[in-house]
């Protein structure tokens, strides 16, 4: 099969398309032919080595896959070839097959393209569980989300718009400012790195000086040092990823002083991807959230949609544009169509 094959921490730059066998069907695995796969910043981490677990080299990238089962193990039940599913891969996106635990694929609902199931698992997902699971989100609270325009970011903007919040959705143009309000931001603010400084004052602006109960951050850097500026006495910030590329060192004393938390939040926890692999303690868990996004996508209030999407082989454009953060939703990878007389399950 084709397949983008990562041979050393050489970064995205060092990927080579080329042909490979296609993954073994393990007990307990599903195995997928792919249709679209996503890119984010974490990927840029995981091809350099320097995301929190390593894959064994030589290895296919890519976690998040849309697209149909081609066989189970005999050991897996619920799901049969021909089912158009999405699923969180611990590694394989980037192959036209890839093979994942039963625990992380779900059925995608008939009415719903492939190409915007990609994106429920991982980034949907983690925007979903961040907010309700860690953060405790409430309507009514002001809720501050930075990297607004990215493809988390828009996802926690419908989220917790739906969920009843007020929205301040921050972004680097004037432009990205329109696709939240879009997405249902209440307000979007412009915060370039000129702009950084003042970021607290304009989140304190429009709160009449309370400051946000939560910040949602997947930014870190200069921009956390402001929320944590920005949020109110007994406030929240859950820390979802650094993609400004600087790991900010939290004041304990700011914290102490404001009664504020700072809460980190690792999805792939939930996924298996950390060292204990806990997937199958959260399965149920991760079923009944998947099934409330599939429902709150198919009444219409969230409106999952790709950015960017390129052929496999053109894929040095996505990652340059996520690298470069000049997208704005999730950019994907198209593989394939899926497999012929694929069949959807309600």
């Amino acid at each position: 099969m084709r397949a983008l094959l990562c041979e050393s921490w050489a970064g995205w730059r060092g990927l080579r398309l080329t042909d490979v066998a296609p993954p073994p069907l393990r007990p307990g695995g599903v195995r997928i032919a792919v249709a679209y796969a996503s890119v984010g910043y974490a990927l840029l981490l995981q091809t350099s080595g320097r995301y929190q677990r390593k894959p064994p080299l030589p290895f296919v990238p890519g976690t998040e896959v849309s697209g149909t089962v081609l066989e189970v193990a005999p050991d897996v039940s619920g799901f049969e070839p021909g089912d158009r599913v999405v699923a969180a891969l611990d590694w394989g996106g980037f192959g036209e097959e890839a093979v994942a635990t039963a625990e992380t694929v779900w059925h995608v609902p008939a009415a719903m393209p492939l190409d915007a199931a990609t994106l429920m698992p991982t980034t949907y997902g983690t925007a979903h569980a961040s907010l309700h699971w860690r953060a405790g989100l409430t309507a009514g609270q002001t809720v501050v989300v930075l990297g607004a325009a990215g493809g988390v970011g828009v996802a926690a903007v419908e989220i917790a718009r739906l969920a009843g919040a007020r929205v301040i959705a921050v972004t680097r143009t004037a432009e990205r400012s329109e696709l939240v309000r879009a997405h249902g931001a209440h307000h979007a603010l412009v915060c370039d790195a000129d702009q950084t400084h003042s970021l607290a004052a304009q989140i304190k602006a429009l709160t009449d000086g309370q400051g946000a109960d939560l910040v949602f951050d997947p930014v870190g850097g200069a921009q956390f040092e402001q929320a944590l500026h920005a949020v109110r006495p007994e406030g929240k910030i859950v820390l979802i990823g650094f993609a400004s590329g600087d790991v900010p060192q939290i004041p304990a004393n700011l914290l102490l002083v404001k009664n504020v938390e700072v809460i980190g939040f690792n999805f792939g926890w939930y996924l298996g991807w950390s060292p204990v692999d806990a997937r199958r303690r959260y399965a149920q868990q991760l079923r009944e959230m998947m099934q409330t996004l599939f429902t709150q996508v198919g009444e219409g209030r969230l409106r999952p949609a790709p950015g960017a999407c390129h052929a496999l082989a053109d894929y040095a454009q996505a990652f340059e544009e996520v690298e470069g953060r000049r997208s704005t939703r999730r950019v994907i990878l198209q593989l394939g169509t899926g497999a012929p007389g694929a069949r959807s399950v309600p």
